[in-house]
């Protein structure tokens, strides 16, 4: 009688209470029939380059590069297992699409028209390349190369609210008059950034503005810190330095991160009341890098919780920190 009742109770276990692996077996079923908005199958390991031009730009343009979501890449490195099933397609939500031709958001927003073919399946689209705005330098000149700062963003919170801050947070970068830089902000759809697409976006702007080579740097926000970890950690020959802020610790942690990154000199800051991302594990992260004897300086900043990153990004020291790295070529 015993085995009986377990049996009617994982019966209707699995046709009551299973809606949402029901869902995940529908989402997987359709993301086999269908296909994602890009076509064009990256490799994993060499850099994927793609032959469509740049829109027009002048010196100090803010301009928007939609090139890269062409290609097609597998599973993000670092994801945990099916984690692409829990991704939830925000960017079909009116007003937050990323692969608008403009670089702007809130009243400026201008919702691009796709022409997807029949098979295409949208909330696919996160295996497609980064889409991303870059600010060219004040008084860009063709005879000089600049440094690439690239920014890594945060949470997306399903509405057009998110890039209205980031939008503004691109504002407050200190930007020095006598050692302008390239910015460029991607745009991720999954659930952690992908290393190989974030390889691919730094070559697609060497093919097209004059980057020092010695000078790239990477910083993010929340899951944007993570993501610095995780970036920098499968790209630790292209960073001269990194600043990962408020670095997120779910859905895994970045501790196992501290030895591939050990080389690159790192700013890192984390607030000591951040109820969203943890500060000791950013804290656990420090001691294991200072025991790695790596070049790291840690500020805890007090009391500001998840957030206070304005007061960073505007902060002339900090950003020549950063900039003041170069990569060594071997």
């Amino acid at each position: 009688m015993v085995k009986l009742h377990l049996y009617y109770l994982s019966f209707l276990f699995f046709f009551i209470g299973c809606d949402e692996e029901i869902e995940i077996i529908k989402a997987q079923q359709e993301q086999i029939i269908l296909c994602p908005p890009c076509e064009i199958d990256a490799s994993k390991d060499q850099i994927n380059s793609v032959t469509t031009p740049w829109p027009d730009f002048k010196a100090g343009d803010l301009i928007k590069i939609n090139s890269l979501t062409q290609l097609k890449y597998e599973q993000p490195i670092g994801a945990y297992p099916n984690s692409h099933w829990n991704i939830k397609p925000w960017w079909k939500n009116r007003g937050t699409d990323p692969w608008s031709e403009y670089p702007y958001w809130g009243d400026n927003y201008v919702q691009p028209k796709h022409n997807f073919k029949s098979c295409v399946n949208d909330n696919l689209r996160w295996m497609c390349g980064y889409s991303y705005s870059l600010q060219v330098p004040e008084n860009y000149d063709e005879n000089k190369s600049y440094p690439l700062i690239v920014f890594l963003h945060g949470g997306i919170y399903f509405d057009a609210n998110s890039f209205n801050y980031y939008d503004h947070l691109k504002d407050d970068f200190y930007n020095p008059e006598d050692d302008p830089y390239i910015y460029a902000a991607p745009i991720k759809l999954e659930i952690d950034w992908d290393p190989n697409k974030i390889r691919d976006l730094i070559q697609n702007i060497k093919k097209n503005l004059n980057v020092d080579f010695q000078r790239i740097y990477l910083t993010g926000l929340s899951m944007g810190g993570r993501g610095t970890f995780i970036v920098a950690s499968k790209l630790s020959e292209t960073f001269a330095a990194i600043m990962p802020l408020s670095p997120h610790h779910q859905p895994y942690s970045y501790l196992s991160l501290a030895e591939s990154v050990k080389d690159i000199p790192i700013w890192m800051s984390h607030s000591d009341v951040d109820l969203i991302s943890s500060y000791d594990i950013a804290k656990q992260m420090e001691k294991r890098l200072i025991d790695l004897d790596a070049n790291i300086l840690f500020r805890t900043e007090i009391g500001v919780g998840h957030s206070g990153w304005e007061g960073i990004y505007s902060d002339s020291y900090v950003i020549k920190w950063l900039l003041s790295w170069k990569k060594e070529t071997k």
